[in-house]
């Protein structure tokens, strides 16, 4: 597919962005302890937002690479950076800064497997990492590609095609979500279940809310409690959390009476620490960030206290790293606490 805007166009595009960029003035070294916040590390790099409210990012040493110039940074993903310029407009860049798909885009995703959906014109299409249109189509909605299927909506209803474009399971839902161990939420009328990808259904829609299967078990919602169910539709562990987070690595973490306890796929609660929130990343991690009174903290698989919670503000952990925030300043951080520039026991 040929998108509507030339080489000629992006590469204009792309020269007024590097222009901008080129104008900013330089952040010295270890001005990101003064930064608004800092966005988790990904393929070693990690956004940070200046006083100024712009965005940039900065290695693992601390150093700025690439100088705030964006209303919004993402993370890293093969190689590319979701950003958004003042235009309200998204593009990407790459490691180096430079601007490798120009802003055009009213709404991105990451890119995954080298494809990236995109709604430009008032529809959704796919591009490759250089900008360029790669499907000869343009959607209502859409969503990335996974395990080969993307959910799309096609006159007026919800199927899911192909990676070629080819429409691969019609469109009869009202709304559809991406696959996940071979098998996509679906909704009828108000009603969520699952379908294969055959589209046969497994899941009769009956559910209020649901979302995709991670570690053989999907989280439902029915009258405002969830719980989670295995591929054939039998409830694993009964609804009646608040919030039921994903499984990884065979935990997850669910909202019971006000509070999060973590829980395994009998749904029996591992560890006794409450708390107030949560970000269940055991998919990248083996620790897991917890709030508890305002301030965060790390547990591991086993809801074990490793670092306490005594941070404004904390990243999840990337190979060994993590950016905190403590009285009002940021540092990186092992898993013991200490911070890798300086040496400083953040945790006393």
């Amino acid at each position: 597919m040929k998108l509507h805007w030339t080489k000629a166009v992006r590469r204009v595009l792309a020269l007024a962005v590097a222009a901008l960029l080129a104008a900013v003035p330089a952040m010295a070294a270890e001005d990101f302890r003064s930064a608004q916040a800092i966005s988790n590390f990904s393929e070693d790099l990690a956004a940070f937002q200046d006083a100024s409210g712009l965005w940039g990012y900065l290695n693992r040493q601390g150093e700025v690479v690439i100088e705030p110039a964006w209303d919004y940074a993402g993370d890293f993903c093969e190689g590319r950076a979701r950003v958004r310029g003042d235009n309200q407009q998204y593009g990407y860049i790459d490691a180096e800064g430079n601007v490798a798909v120009a802003p055009l885009f009213t709404a991105s995703t990451d890119f995954d497997n080298g494809v990236a959906c995109v709604q430009w014109d008032g529809a959704y299409s796919y591009i490759d990492e250089d900008g360029v249109g790669i499907l000869d189509g343009k959607w209502a909605d859409a969503g990335n590609f996974s395990e080969g299927l993307a959910y799309a909506k096609i006159d007026g209803s919800y199927g899911y095609i192909d990676e070629s474009g080819q429409t691969a399971i019609a469109p009869r839902w009202d709304r559809g979500r991406s696959f996940s161990e071979g098998c996509a939420a679906v909704r009828a009328g108000d009603l969520w279940g699952f379908i294969d990808k055959s589209g046969s259904v497994v899941v009769e829609p009956q559910y209020d809310d649901a979302v995709r299967f991670k570690d053989s078990l999907a989280a439902v919602e029915k009258d405002e409690l969830k719980g989670y169910i295995d591929a054939s539709g039998n409830v694993v562990i009964p609804l009646q959390y608040e919030v039921a987070g994903a499984f990884e690595q065979g935990r997850a973490w669910a909202k019971l009476d006000g509070e999060y306890r973590m829980i395994d796929k009998t749904g029996a609660e591992i560890g006794a620490n409450r708390c107030d929130n949560v970000f269940s990343e055991c998919a990248f991690t083996d620790l897991c960030r917890v709030c508890r009174g305002g301030l965060w903290g790390y547990v591991n698989l086993n809801d074990e206290i490793v670092l306490n919670p005594v941070y404004e503000k904390a990243t999840r952990f990337s190979d060994g790293l993590a950016a905190v925030k403590k009285n009002g300043v940021w540092y990186f951080i092992d898993e013991k606490g200490t911070d890798v520039l300086s040496g400083e026991n953040t945790q006393a």
